[in-house]
């Protein structure tokens, strides 16, 4: 018989493929991994995720989404010590993943269990820094700027020392700068932070939606179209006028603030006009290889295009140009074979 789940409903024990313990075990594996890398940090919540919300059985989820908690802390612990290691990857890996799931689980939907998690995860951390910060009889600003730089040398000495050759002219003298005086880049700080946990917390959701593992989309009261019909707040736009302003034109204190406040901003307005990409190549009906392609190009070198095309949606609304109505319908009878098959 099975138990009730936390929003008091209850999901009966489906069968699981062939296989899918060692999976499951290689994913409790793959969180760490990601996190003690310096490339694919960004996605160490992803693996927990997965396990949490990747199984039609929510008690299930929940157990190996623990168990991969566990076992991260304790490798993490073992390669990098209890601050760098468990501390950071329960911070920046356990915690936001938990958060995510349950908040999506309860179907508060994808922008308030982002949010969500982000602002936990801020608040966490700082209360973290102070009371290590204390614990050592140190002020904590000025222990956060000297870690900070010498964590901001300590990257850029490493990305400088492998391949330097095969590193652009532009990034290389960049790294150069950096490594040298880190505190110039002191004062975007708080901005950057604030992209990197939007970031951290954005990307494992996108991939859920864009994967929906054993019925996620269902479970969690997403509609399948969700990625390529998002946009942005339209009240966005006045505090991004308010940033570019300040930007420009330098005046003290809110020039700081704009160009903090405008970094995660912008990302923003790049995954409305990642939305928009998605709305056109799936119009186009465009999948496998040509769709990595274009993502790849987008990323790579059309960001301030995809950026643009995001913030002038809120008057040019480019989606409502072209709606792909025979795919729309394709999509959801695909939708209703899913979940005749989960029924099964």
């Amino acid at each position: 018989m099975a138990l009730p789940d936390w929003d008091g409903s209850t999901n009966r024990d489906l069968p699981e493929r062939s296989g899918s313990w060692a999976f499951q075990m290689a994913l409790c594996l793959l969180g760490p991994l990601f996190f003690l890398s310096y490339l694919a940090s960004i996605l160490a919540p992803l693996p927990t995720l997965y396990l949490q919300l990747g199984t039609a059985n929510t008690r299930r989820g929940r157990t190996w989404s623990l168990a991969a908690v566990f076992v991260g802390l304790f490798l993490c612990f073992a390669v990098k010590g209890w601050f760098w290691g468990s501390l950071l990857y329960f911070l920046f890996a356990a915690l936001p993943a938990f958060l995510i799931g349950e908040l999506l689980l309860r179907r508060k939907g994808p922008e308030m269990a982002i949010l969500g998690a982000v602002f936990a995860v801020a608040l966490a951390t700082t209360v973290c820094a102070w009371g290590v910060a204390r614990s050592r009889g140190l002020e904590l600003i000025p222990a956060v700027r000297q870690s900070t730089e010498a964590f901001l040398k300590e990257k850029a000495e490493f990305l400088l020392s492998q391949k330097k050759n095969e590193i652009p002219e532009e990034t290389r003298l960049a790294l150069e700068q950096l490594r040298d005086n880190p505190a110039q880049e002191l004062d975007t700080m708080p901005g950057m932070g604030l992209f990197t946990l939007l970031l951290l917390c954005t990307l494992p959701v996108v991939a859920l939606i864009r994967w929906n593992p054993k019925g996620f989309l269902r479970r969690t009261g997403i509609p399948r179209d969700f990625l390529r019909k998002w946009k942005s707040p339209e009240w966005m736009v006045w505090p991004a006028l308010f940033c570019g302003a300040f930007h420009i034109f330098e005046v003290a204190v809110l020039s700081d603030l704009a160009r903090n406040a405008l970094i995660p901003i912008l990302l923003i307005y790049f995954f409305h006009g990642m939305s928009i990409l998605a709305f056109f190549l799936d119009s186009l009906r465009l999948r496998g290889p040509f769709r990595v392609v274009f993502y790849g190009a987008a990323i790579l070198f059309l960001i301030p295009m995809v950026v643009s095309f995001g913030f002038f949606d809120l008057w040019f609304n480019f989606r409502s140009r072209n709606r792909p109505g025979a795919d729309t319908d394709r999509d959801n009878r695909d939708t209703g074979k899913d979940l005749d098959n989960e029924e099964k």
